[in-house]
Formats: C-alpha cells, sequence, structure tokens
C-alpha cells in the first residue's frame, strides 16, 4: 500500500492518520494546531476526470445524462473537460514503421475546413493525423513517418496519387472499386438517359466480380468495345461548339486513367479492392460520433475523433488479411 506524508498547510508540521471520512478517503489530522484534511492525488483525479469524458464522447447518453450518473452538474462536468481539449490530439505511426498493405483515406470533419488523414494496415493499426485538406503535402506530412509499404489502397482522390508517383514509387497502388461505381452514378446517375451510360455502368457494377487474370482482360475488352461502339457520342458537339455528351467523356476518360490501378488486388494476395475495411469502421464511427454530439467547434472535434479512434476495437481480426507474424 502506498504511504502518504501530509504535512499541514496551517502550521507546516507533518500530520497522522486519523480515520476516515464517510466516503471511506483516509483522514489525517495534525496534532499541533488540530487541523485535519485529506489526500488529493491530480493523477487519480484526471483519470477520473478522463474517464468521464471518455463515457460521454464514446457512450449513447449526453453531457447532462453523464454528469447526473456521476453526481455533478453540466457545468462542473464541463470545466472537468476544458484540460483534455488542449491536448495535441493525433496518432502517429513509430518512426521507420512498415506496413505491407496500407489502407488510406481522408474524413472532413469540419465542413471543407479540416479533415482526419486515416491510414490501416493489415493489422488493424490506426494511425491518424489532423490537416486543412487532402493534398500531397499534407500527405507527406503524415506518412513520411512510414516506410514505404507493398501496396497502398485508396480512392482516386489525387493527393495520395502524387505521394505515390513522388516518393513511393516502388509501392504498388489499388484504387478502390466502390469509389470507381461511385464515380460513375455521380455523373450519370444509377438510370442514365443515353444507352453508353447504361452500358458502362453495368460493366463498373461487374468490378466485384473480377477474381482472376484472366477476368480482367475480359473487362478490359468490355471497355474497349464499349470505347469504340459509342465513339460518336464522345465526338459529337453542340451548335455552340462544345462537346453534347460532356459526362460520358468525363466517365470514360476516368476508367482511362484508372485502369493501371484497377486490378492491383490480383498481384498481391489478401489485398482488398475497396476501402471499405476504413469507411465501414472508423469513417463510420466518426460520422456517428460527430452526429451525436452537434456542435462541438473545431479543437473538440479534434479530441473527440482521437478519443472514439483509441477506443476502436474488432472482436476478432479481419479476416481478408493474414494473420501478424510474430517475431
Amino acid at each position: 500500500m502506498q504511504k502518504h506524508n501530509k504535512i499541514c498547510g496551517t502550521c507546516g508540521r507533518k500530520m497522522r492518520r486519523n480515520g476516515r471520512t464517510g466516503a471511506g478517503t483516509e483522514r489525517f489530522r495534525c496534532m499541533a494546531c488540530g487541523t485535519s484534511g485529506t489526500v488529493h492525488r491530480t493523477d487519480t483525479r484526471l483519470r477520473h476526470d478522463r474517464d468521464r469524458l471518455v463515457a460521454w464522447l464514446t457512450g449513447p447518453d449526453g453531457k447532462d445524462a453523464v454528469a447526473k450518473q456521476y453526481g455533478l452538474s453540466r457545468r462542473a462536468l464541463t470545466k472537468e473537460f476544458a484540460p483534455f481539449f488542449r491536448g495535441d490530439p493525433k496518432r502517429l505511426p513509430p518512426s521507420g514503421y512498415r506496413p505491407t498493405i496500407l489502407i488510406l483515406d481522408a474524413k472532413f470533419i469540419h465542413g471543407g475546413e479540416l479533415c482526419a488523414l486515416l491510414s490501416l494496415d493489415e493489422h488493424d493499426d490506426l494511425f491518424w493525423d489532423f490537416a486543412t485538406d487532402e493534398c500531397s503535402g499534407t500527405w507527406y506530412g503524415f506518412l513520411i513517418r512510414f516506410k514505404p509499404p507493398e501496396v497502398v489502397v485508396a480512392d482516386g482522390e489525387k493527393g495520395v496519387a502524387r505521394f505515390l508517383a513522388r516518393y513511393w514509387p516502388g509501392t504498388a497502388f489499388q484504387r478502390c472499386h466502390f469509389h470507381m461505381v461511385k464515380l460513375a452514378i455521380q455523373y450519370l446517375s444509377r438510370n442514365p438517359r443515353e444507352e453508353a451510360g447504361h452500358d458502362i455502368l453495368n460493366l463498373m457494377y461487374r468490378l466485384k466480380a473480377v477474381k482472376t487474370h484472366e477476368a480482367k482482360e475480359k473487362w478490359i475488352l468490355l471497355f474497349k468495345i464499349w470505347e469504340k461502339q459509342y465513339a460518336w457520342y464522345f465526338k459529337k458537339k453542340t451548335d455552340s461548339g462544345g462537346y453534347q455528351y460532356r459526362k460520358l467523356r468525363s466517365i470514360r476518360n476516368i476508367v482511362r486513367r484508372a485502369i493501371p490501378n484497377l486490378f492491383t488486388y490480383l498481384d498481391h494476395p489478401g489485398c482488398p479492392n475497396t476501402t471499405n475495411l476504413m469507411e465501414g469502421w472508423p469513417n463510420a464511427t466518426i460520422a456517428e460520433a460527430l452526429r451525436r454530439h452537434r456542435g462541438l467547434h473545431v479543437s473538440q472535434k479534434k479530441i473527440l475523433v482521437s478519443i472514439v479512434l483509441s477506443h476502436l476495437a474488432r472482436a476478432k481480426p479481419t479476416q481478408k488479411f493474414p494473420p501478424r507474424k510474430h517475431t
């Protein structure tokens, strides 16, 4: 048991143990002046305050309910939480950390002004930082602590692609199939007017069925046939001189540029072809926490995201990846 030497604040002499308070806390008494008191441990107080903060940010109850649970007022609870909103909320990997497969994504948490840069590897190790955007420069500040992995899985944002081309040229890149389909729907809608739109949308839906190199070659061939079959769509212009089917041209160009990185997973066993592991776990948890705690300002949102991500844990490892090797 830890011993406490309490000094009297009135006369400065050493106090003696004198039973316990009604709450069970050890009480001390000065035999010279009669002053009594207890030992206040700041580390224990901070731990309890943080436990209340975590219960509020990760649980379903509001601040009023949490305050009532601990026998405090809302104002007192807010005062207890204040010091924790001044900390550094990011979690960076140890310098030189080398994953095999790295899933990257950026989750905006305050309009278009602040986003969380997230990385998830094959062992469910999650790291994050905060930035104002997701350009190659901000990704550099986050990813430079990693050693280049074998493969990176990400959506089609240019920031990650430019970082990989410049700093990790030997790392393979897998572009997310889900975001490719999402882009096609965004440009053409789920029910395009033109027959060419229907055909390319159906072809995008078939991406998930590509499991072998033979299926990959067949998919690429079907895309080239689609390009040739509807070539006149891409050339037709309006009376003013602009292209009439600009959205179809955009989708054609997007797929053309993406094809070299669409089927990387076929050459890397265990590599996913989407960022769904990120979307359905950290991103969904962040979105739910932000919805539940609407009204927080930017610094508070950073702490919220950090605490929520720090307490994420799977019931069992992801089956998509091979088990961790013990060294």
